[in-house]
């Protein structure tokens, strides 16, 4: 079964979807012995997405289909005719948010991963809004089988499209288990103070600094709140890269005042998050949609107590084992913030929790029952 796999809309590394992707492309091979996979990607994206593989067959688009207008079109216009060239028998296409064909020669399985442009309205520019709402829906509903990351996303696009629920599989995405464990925290901390500045007890949230939907502006709120009202010497680190009106979040962390405390790490690597993410005292997440909250089940396996939006997908993948608060009000967040710090059998016992349920995601067990949606698909059988 020659099988094609798509990275487009997968940011290079940066984004969750490119996450996703990395870890199908880990274990792929493992559980599709009877599968070769072909990677269609840009040349400076090898060693992202392939190099770790010599069984993967890297196939390079050229640079000038890269701009995200061309590259639609592409997927429009001479997507169909490379697959027939190719002879693909299935395409998996995992950032399914952002680039699907309208046709295909042969089945195609995509990865929904969220529709969060129905409720959160301001998240992307004029042109954004008018692919996701009319566009999207459509293409949606010409490919051969879809997944997606959790039943809040399925019931979405299920709602949205009209598709058949059992067109829809949900696959829960997972964390790498080599990379985030729990660690010896004092060490964390010396790593996070060398490399990011950070010399004080802190608060971490990793996301793209992206307003409004990450949420930054008001966990800048709730934070001088919890300052204010504890007194405790606690920083907010906030990782991750400057992104769409990402001005406003550093306007409003200026404006604070607490801004001295306030930590913008930029893009923060890999290999530093498990440092990150033990050397916090509590890790927030105050995003106002996900369709899984990958940084969520990561903080709960390196053992750090979990404080997050209480919308979307977030209470199914995070059960009791996190602190959920409102996240359109600052106060519920500050006070989700200063109940855990103030109680440290709290935190505790939601690490404890947390540890746990993370046990329930991880990227093997993702990407076997991927892989099997793809095997049905080709088999006419999804």
């Amino acid at each position: 079964m020659k099988v094609l796999v798509t990275t487009f809309g997968g940011d290079g590394g940066k984004s969750g979807i490119s996450q996703y992707i990395i870890q199908f492309l880990k274990y792929c091979r493992e559980f599709g012995p009877d599968m070769t996979f072909d990677v269609l990607l840009y040349e400076d994206e090898k060693p992202v997405y392939t190099d770790h593989d010599p069984g993967l067959n890297a196939i390079c688009l050229e640079p000038r289909w890269r701009r995200a207008a061309a590259n639609i079109l592409w997927h429009q216009t001479h997507f169909p005719g490379f697959c027939r060239c190719n002879g693909y028998d299935v395409v998996f296409i995992p950032g399914g948010n952002r680039r699907l064909p309208w046709r295909s020669p042969c089945p195609t399985v995509a990865a929904c991963h969220d529709l969060g442009i129905l409720h959160v309205p301001d998240k992307y520019d004029a042109l954004h809004s008018i692919y996701n709402r009319h566009v999207l829906r459509a293409l949606l509903r010409r490919q051969s089988h879809l997944v997606t990351i959790s039943e809040a996303s399925k019931r979405d696009i299920v709602s949205y499209t009209g598709v058949p629920e059992e067109s829809v599989t949900v696959i829960y995405c997972g964390a790498d288990t080599d990379c985030y464990q729990p660690g010896d925290k004092n060490e964390a901390r010396a790593h996070v103070c060398e490399k990011f500045g950070v010399d004080a007890p802190y608060l971490l949230y990793i996301s793209r600094i992206d307003h409004p939907g990450k949420n930054h502006i008001r966990l800048i709120e709730a934070f001088g709140l919890f300052k204010a009202a504890s007194g405790l010497p606690h920083k907010l680190v906030l990782a991750g890269s400057d992104w769409s009106r990402a001005a406003e979040v550093h306007a409003a962390a200026e404006a604070s005042r607490y801004a001295a405390d306030i930590v913008f790490t930029g893009f923060a690597p890999a290999a530093d998050l498990p440092a990150l993410y033990r050397g916090a005292d509590v890790f927030v997440f105050p995003s106002l949609f996900e369709g899984f909250g990958i940084p969520v089940v990561e903080a709960m396996r390196c053992g750090v107590p979990v404080a997050c939006a209480d919308i979307s997908c977030l209470p199914e993948i995070a059960g009791d084992a996190a602190r959920l608060f409102d996240p359109y009000d600052a106060a519920s967040m500050a006070g989700a913030l200063q109940d855990l710090l103030a109680d440290e059998e709290l935190r505790s016992r939601y690490a404890a929790r947390g540890r746990e349920r993370a046990l329930r995601y991880n990227w093997r067990d993702s990407t076997k029952q991927t892989v099997e949606a793809i095997r049905r698909t080709c088999q006419g059988l999804a």
